[in-house]
């Protein structure tokens, strides 16, 4: 699952397009990183960007592809030694397959299934599976709810009318949200404690930005700190490539395309994508709204950057559910040393002229 290009781009993407699928391929380009020691916006002043990379510097980039979590994953690394590049990203992308078995929703032998299957009210978990569930209660309390790592039921349910194409029957809606809320969960140490066995957890808002970060954290073990992982929208930033500020993030936009300059940080992108289905006339995201129990309606795209910690995924998962700027601002004025850009559909509903707005750190 794993592979490294030569030193040459040239030979890096002849084996890209050998063996990695378009999905795959698309996720590496979409991912050009880059970095700083805060988190400035430097789009609107191109000037301010740092010159092109010496060629003697890129040349010593190792690029690997695989899958974990069930999406592609992309790690570069500004290596010295190719066979020591080599044997840390195979040790991330262990990492990142064991705990993918620890919580995945997906997966029927992992311990977070085990976990939803079983009668426990209470009982000790692996650490990782407390530290990220502690974690997600954080957000959950922080953002009101919008970010919530109980709506397993929900995200079933959700599923089966994602494929039906029909909305689940009030009841059953009304039952699974009973089922459902972030209060009726606690974690003491290594200890879960949840109100009823009926309350089911699901990490998929914050399982990717941990696992990326985890693999980071694996390849600076390794000898190899100047690195940076993708997990889907999940990136997690090391120390900045030799001769360069950091590594440089491409921001997709349909409206203002940026790029900013990062490192030692996260990065994650969540909310509207061509994930959606529509139902009755009504276009409905792939994210589960806590408050309502279906896909969002309106949901933003929302891009985060903050510290190395798996919350910069579940915020902006979070962030693209709020439902105007001051909701927006009044999360993250609780969340002081993290930005986020939104974009969002104008008004009009004119998909083709999103509204860009810029919040908390990423105003600096």
């Amino acid at each position: 699952m794993l592979r490294r290009n030569g030193e040459k781009r040239q030979k890096l993407q002849t084996r890209l397009q050998r063996r990695v699928t378009p999905l795959r391929i698309a996720m590496a380009l979409a991912f050009a990183l880059v970095a700083w020691r805060g988190y400035a916006r430097l789009a609107a002043n191109p000037a301010g960007l740092p010159t092109p990379s010496d060629p003697a510097n890129t040349a010593n980039r190792e690029y690997f592809v695989g899958l974990a979590m069930g999406s592609p994953v992309n790690i570069t690394i500004d290596a010295e030694d190719p066979a020591k590049a080599k044997g840390a990203a195979r040790a991330a992308l262990v990492e990142l397959e064991r705990l993918d078995m620890m919580l995945s929703d997906w997966k029927a032998s992992s311990e977070l299934s085990q976990f939803n299957r079983s009668n426990m009210i209470e009982g000790d978990v692996a650490p990782e599976f407390a530290t990220v569930l502690a974690r997600a209660l954080d957000v959950a309390r922080l953002t009101d709810g919008r970010f919530d790592p109980t709506v397993g039921p929900l995200v079933a349910l959700w599923r089966a009318s994602r494929s039906s194409g029909a909305l689940p029957d009030a009841a059953t809606l009304a039952n699974a949200r009973l089922q459902s809320g972030w209060s009726k969960v606690k974690v003491y140490e290594r200890r879960v404690h949840r109100g009823s066995p009926t309350v089911q957890l699901d990490f998929g808002g914050i399982g990717k930005g941990f696992g990326a970060i985890a693999a980071l954290e694996v390849l600076r073990a390794n000898g190899c700190p100047r690195a940076i992982v993708s997990v889907a929208g999940d990136i997690a930033i090391g120390e900045p490539p030799r001769g360069e500020l950091g590594w440089k993030v491409a921001i997709e936009s349909a409206a203002k395309p940026e790029q900013i300059v990062v490192a030692r940080c996260a990065v994650s992108t969540s909310g509207a994508s061509e994930q959606f289905v529509e139902i009755n006339g009504v276009r409905y995201a792939h994210i589960v709204d806590p408050r309502t129990g279906l896909g969002a309606t309106n949901a933003a795209r929302a891009t985060v950057i903050g510290p190395l910690d798996a919350a910069v995924d579940a915020l902006g998962t979070a962030l693209s559910l709020a439902e105007s700027d001051e909701a927006v601002d009044a999360i993250m004025a609780r969340f002081p040393e993290y930005g986020a850009r939104l974009e969002r559909v104008d008004s009009t509903g004119n998909a083709n002229s999103p509204r860009v707005t810029y919040h908390g750190a990423w105003r600096r």
